[in-house]
């Protein structure tokens, strides 16, 4: 029932979620308005990951943010095994694209209320932007692409 990938879908399939429920907003409410300069604390997924910033001057908080219409591969319940290939390759490069730059700018934050820990934001670094590589590299892709089309042939 349990293997060593079990925890890896477990992950996938929270995410999935979180990712959808922000997308379901119906209004996309932006607390924090502009580009805020951040901080990555911790990546999670090659979309999602906690960052810190400065909502007013001296106040820092940390939010966990997803990168909105983006799809990576590996996110349904039972993926063949190149797409948790790419979905670790896709891992991978945002941990070496943001590691070469820590610190992020985020923009168009996008909460449903101010106090919330959870948000979807775009990331930005001086290559440019995260979910824009991700696409350009072939390890992610827009929401709006059918989820029937394969990502390994």
């Amino acid at each position: 029932m349990f293997n060593k990938k079990t925890p890896i879908k477990i992950l996938q399939l929270f995410t999935g979620i979180l990712a959808l429920s922000c997308s379901l907003n119906a209004t996309a409410y932006q607390p924090f308005p502009g580009a805020h300069k951040a901080r990555v604390i911790n990546i999670d997924m090659a979309n999602a990951m906690s960052v810190n910033f400065e909502t007013w001057p001296g106040y820092a908080r940390t939010i966990y943010i997803t990168l909105p219409d983006l799809v990576l591969p590996g996110n349904t319940m039972d993926p063949p095994a190149c797409e948790l290939e790419l979905a670790q390759k896709a891992m991978t490069f945002t941990r070496e694209y943001l590691a070469q730059s820590p610190n992020v700018t985020i923009k168009n934050l996008e909460m449903e209320t101010s106090a919330d820990e959870y948000g979807s934001a775009n990331v930005y670094t001086k290559k440019g932007s995260l979910s824009a590589a991700l696409k350009k590299e072939g390890l992610a892709r827009s929401s709006s692409v059918d989820s029937e089309t394969p990502w390994c042939q």
